[in-house]
């Protein structure tokens, strides 16, 4: 059940980035941080179709984490797509991608710049920073994620990807993408960022096994059921 926030309880917090011991960085992700451009925020408010709501920061134990029969058929129906791992590196044609995506994407409060969400020393702050770079078979870039690994935690700090390829549901691909490298690293948590109390957009990450959602009032992270693929407009 939504819980209503009250003015009091508002949580609006935020940092310049900056470089992070990898146990200092996984102890603010732990506390509902996120990363954001510039900054390291926190906020248990926001604004979805022009109304006020409460944010639910998520995480997935990787230790219990499986892959769902749909998502291990994702990964095999993409298997023909060219895949880049390295460091964070932004140039013109992410840039493109960004805008493109951005264009169709956001309803809402559109970005303009690919810096609101990705800093230009994001392969170094606050933690190593890495990234996934998506190409079809003829080597354009149809998606493109990133993600921070401190010590035993990773964040999943953002993705685009191009609106015209959505039958090889990009968002969700990079996702699982980032979940197996956090496995292959031997990482205890991957978050995802969070979503919201009331149907949106973000809903997609619900439906994940080993989930935990964070409880804004104890400060502790509690088991969240998973959810099955919804279309989230029809529910407003």
């Amino acid at each position: 059940m939504r819980q209503p926030v009250f003015f009091e309880d508002v949580i609006d917090e935020r940092v310049v980035m900056q470089p992070l011991d990898p146990a200092v960085f996984d102890q603010y992700m732990a506390a509902g941080w996120r990363l954001l451009g510039y900054s390291i925020i926190r906020h248990n408010i926001a604004v979805c179709r022009s109304q006020m709501c409460g944010t639910i920061p998520l995480r997935i134990r990787l230790r219990d984490f499986t892959f769902s029969k749909s998502q291990r058929q994702l990964l095999r129906r993409n298997a023909g797509l060219w895949v880049e791992y390295g460091p964070i590196v932004l140039t013109p044609e992410h840039d493109a991608l960004f805008h493109t995506h951005s264009e169709q994407r956001f309803t809402e409060r559109r970005p303009d710049l690919l810096a609101t969400f990705i800093g230009a020393q994001a392969h170094l702050e606050p933690v190593t920073g890495t990234s996934f770079t998506v190409r079809n078979a003829e080597g354009k870039m149809i998606a493109f994620s990133c993600m921070h690994s401190g010590k035993t935690a990773v964040s999943g700090t953002y993705c685009f990807f191009h609106p015209d390829y959505a039958r090889f549901s990009l968002g969700s691909y990079t996702f699982l993408l980032e979940l197996q490298k956090s496995l292959d690293m031997g990482m205890d948590y991957y978050y995802p960022g969070y979503t919201y109390d009331v149907p949106s957009q973000f809903d997609y990450k619900l439906n994940f096994n080993a989930l935990e959602s964070y409880d804004w009032k104890s400060g502790d992270w509690k088991h969240q059921e998973r959810l099955a693929v919804r279309q989230w407009i029809d529910l407003v």
